[in-house]
């Protein structure tokens, strides 16, 4: 969640945003506004209970901020020698004791297998989710057509919201069914699911802000579409500049493609791409694939490889939990700064996106709040503002409650996407998000703070270990210790792991 700190700090400021045709459009707003670590919000009135909502500002992502202080680009510079030595090493190896150089071959040709149907698969959503927009427009057209006939109009937006819900479960399921069917492993099934999750998150923002509009300004599509090609167009946007009904279709094709899963009719934007920064962040890009790799070929499958061959005892776990530490820290660990940093960097820098805090400093974090806050701020900002926000105005108005429904959404979500492309039934990251995250949230709130950074660290070092190394430890005890059978409920959820110990 992301809450603004001072709640009673005034003062006016003018957001300059450039929309994607290139408009410079000036917004004054006099509402509290303030600056919270990576993020900014405005305060909304009275009747949606205080609650924040994100405003987007022009700033730089956190690392290329930090890497203008010299001590710091020199550790960068550091990590990318004793990368560029790892990977010598492994070239090397591979050379003199195989023979031929693989470069973590075999961890790609069984990572990316069938990637084709992966690829066709993405191709199907993209059109699907591009395709959405046009329901959007047909219910509002017909809707508007009703207004007259409240009950036929409250018919007919009902049929539309069961249909949306219908097609959300039908989105999840189908893009899983085809990764078991076509047998698209581990990578491939892993960035499928990711991105079909992120084009459904895009989905719900546009169809949640959309519908919104037109239900409270009574715009249809034609009549916005039709008064913004006139030469006094900007009269369908409210004071904020947004429009009053569905907005055009290039915005929403912004949208799609911007690092970011808040709707906004515009975001703020450079006047030009950095082609030598564009490279640098490919380059990183394409440097953690190769870490990744053979982070996992050479560090953890060797410790993992055999597991559940022999009779599988506590002193064995946590021999194995304490080994996989140090490759599972840095494979995760990289991910993080491969996606927060240098792939959301690369496409916001393609499309001008100027805001590129995707991050905050969760480094320096001194409990468990704090880290939440500013871990992965562009899937956490969806969460507050989509989950918390609405559970809380619409549902119930306890931010308890709230809190808890916005762990359950995001404690489902990474198991279905852990759990179909392992193939596996392990819900440990649910009960360790859950029932750990939530119990550390408040316990680390109460140490002090000249003690908490280093609380906080060891608490991260084991909650990743638990969480992310668990995975493959059940999956090669799978592999080398399978069930008799997995007819019942109990060989479905028993752990292999627990069941090899017989």
């Amino acid at each position: 969640m992301h809450q603004p700190e001072s709640k009673n700090e005034e003062m006016e400021t003018v957001i300059k945003v450039k929309d994607p045709d290139d408009t410079v459009l000036s917004q004054p707003q006099n509402e509290s506004t303030v600056n919270k670590e990576t993020n900014t919000y405005k305060r909304n009135d009275i009747s949606s209970n205080k609650l924040s909502k994100k405003v987007f500002r022009s700033q730089e992502s956190m690392f290329i901020e930090l890497m203008e202080i010299g001590h710091v680009e020199t550790v960068y510079n550091l990590f990318i020698a004793m990368f560029i030595l790892y990977l010598s090493y492994n070239i090397l190896d591979d050379y003199f004791v195989k023979g031929r150089i693989t470069l973590a071959s075999e961890t790609f040709h069984k990572g990316f297998k069938n990637i084709y149907y992966a690829f066709v698969m993405w191709l199907i959503l993209q059109l699907y989710t591009f395709g959405i927009y046009y329901p959007l427009k047909l219910w509002a057209n017909i809707r508007n057509k009703l207004q007259h006939h409240e009950y036929l109009q409250l018919a007919w937006s009902a049929f539309w919201l069961l249909t949306y819900i219908i097609s959300i479960g039908l989105f999840f399921y189908i893009t899983a069914k085809v990764c078991l069917v076509y047998d698209i492993r581990y990578a491939s099934s892993l960035a499928l699911l990711l991105d079909a999750t992120r084009l459904l998150m895009k989905q719900h923002a546009f169809v949640r802000v959309s519908c919104a509009r037109v239900l409270s300004s009574g715009k249809t599509f034609a009549e916005t579409i039709e008064n913004v090609e006139k030469p006094n167009g900007k009269q369908t946007l409210d004071n904020n500049g947004d429009y009053l009904g569905i907005p055009p279709f290039r915005k929403y094709l912004y949208y799609l493609f911007a690092p970011t899963l808040l709707y906004r009719d515009n975001y703020p934007r450079t006047t030009h791409i950095r082609w030598k920064f564009v490279a640098l962040r490919f380059m990183e890009c394409l440097a953690f694939v190769f870490l990744f790799a053979i982070v996992f070929e050479n560090q953890l499958r060797p410790i993992l490889i055999d597991f559940g061959e022999k009779k599988i005892t506590p002193e064995l776990i946590v021999r194995t939990y304490f080994a996989i530490l140090p490759p599972v820290v840095l494979m995760l660990l990289s991910f993080v700064f491969f996606l927060l940093h240098s792939w959301n960097n690369l496409t916001a820098e393609l499309l001008k996106f100027a805001d590129r805090r995707f991050h905050g400093d969760w480094w320096t974090s001194t409990n468990y709040f704090q880290f939440f806050r500013r871990w992965n701020t562009v899937v956490g900002d969806w969460l507050y503002e989509y989950i918390f926000r609405d559970f809380y105005m619409h549902i119930n108005p306890s931010k308890a409650a709230a809190t808890f429904a916005l762990y359950i959404v995001s404690a489902i979500v990474h198991e279905y996407i852990i759990s179909i492309s392992l193939r596996l039934l392990f819900p440990v990251m649910t009960f360790l998000y859950i029932v750990g995250g939530m119990i550390l949230v408040h316990v680390t709130t109460w140490i002090p703070k000249n003690i908490g950074n280093l609380n906080f660290c060891l608490c991260f070092l084991i909650g990743v270990t638990l969480s992310f190394g668990s995975y493959p430890i059940e999956y090669y005890a799978k592999e080398n210790c399978p069930k008799e059978q997995y007819t019942s409920w109990s060989d479905l959820l028993i752990p292999h792991m627990w069941a090899c110990r017989n």
